[in-house]
């Protein structure tokens, strides 16, 4: 936070949490470093909105990247996963535009995923902006959230990083107004302007934030770990075949004589029997267990 503005500023490095999901995909550099900046951005996101449930970020592509989906819960687990077209080839040094939107009918999307079982699930639509993921986000959250947001993403190699600097509610709920609260925003724009890729890949987070706002008195308000987390459990495929009925997990079993399940976002495998299926549907799921997941 601020002494002399109202706004605040946060930022995100990730290393060998990022490393827990690049290494786990083998996709060219333009692609990676697509998926770091969406992976940053969740952990960014869920940390301004502190939603108690997962921020998911969704992009369909109509390019070389099919399906890219990074999510982050309120404790700052996060994970993603990228899908690639089998018929599309990634040119070199290709930009935002050439992987998700060549024809544009790419989407991008926000979802808050509620942990609680009597919220609803909530998506947002976000216009892709040709400059790339933060400016898309950037105006997703001042229409949705009528919250003045600037983002800058960077991913590189073992690296995802991340800053966000957001325009606060005045006292009374209403965003600052007035000559000198706009002039005041603009001055931390163009401080925050003046970070490099390297710088916030590598610089110590309380130093580089303290080089860059010094002349505003910034005061560190909170220190919290993002990590690499995946949700999937035997369990909690179990109740998601489990949800398909019967005659549907018969008729895999019937083509297969086993149901595989592969968790995109951890690599796990998990393999289902005819004996392990019939089990699904004789024990009573646990009355506190979780619902299936609903992200694709």
């Amino acid at each position: 936070m601020f002494e002399r503005v109202s706004a605040r500023a946060l930022l995100v490095q990730l290393d060998q949490q990022w490393l827990e999901i690049s290494r786990r995909h083998d996709a060219p550099a333009e692609v990676m470093s697509l998926l770091g900046q969406m992976t940053a951005a969740s952990v960014l996101l869920s940390a301004s909105l502190k939603y108690e449930g997962a921020v998911v970020l969704q992009i369909h592509g109509d390019g070389p990247v099919r399906l890219a989906v990074s999510e982050c819960a309120a404790d700052l687990g996060f994970r993603s996963t990228i899908k690639m077209s089998e018929s599309l080839t990634v040119p070199l040094g290709a930009d935002w535009t050439a992987l998700v939107n060549q024809n544009g009918l790419g989407r991008f999307s926000v979802v808050l995923d509620p942990k609680l079982p009597d919220q609803q699930p909530y998506q947002g639509i976000v216009s892709l902006d040709p400059a790339g993921v933060a400016a898309s986000l950037e105006h997703y959250m001042a229409h949705s959230e009528q919250l003045a947001t600037r983002l800058w993403l960077f991913s590189e190699g073992d690296k995802a990083a991340g800053l966000l600097l957001q325009r606060m509610p005045s006292e009374g709920g209403s965003g600052a107004v007035g000559t000198d609260a706009e002039e005041d925003w603009q001055r931390l724009i163009a401080l925050a302007q003046t970070v490099t890729k390297t710088e916030l890949l590598t610089a110590d987070p309380q130093t580089l934030l303290h080089q860059l706002f010094w002349q505003e008195k910034p005061k560190l308000i909170d220190e919290r770990a993002a990590h690499f987390f995946c949700s999937c459990s035997r369990a909690r495929v179990g109740r998601m075949l489990r949800s398909f009925g019967t005659e549907e997990i018969a008729a895999m079993l019937e083509e297969r004589d086993i149901v595989d399940v592969h968790c995109d976002f951890c690599n796990t495998h998990y393999t289902f029997d005819a004996v392990d299926c019939a089990q699904l549907f004789t024990v009573q799921a646990d009355p506190g267990s979780e619902p299936p997941p609903t992200v694709q």
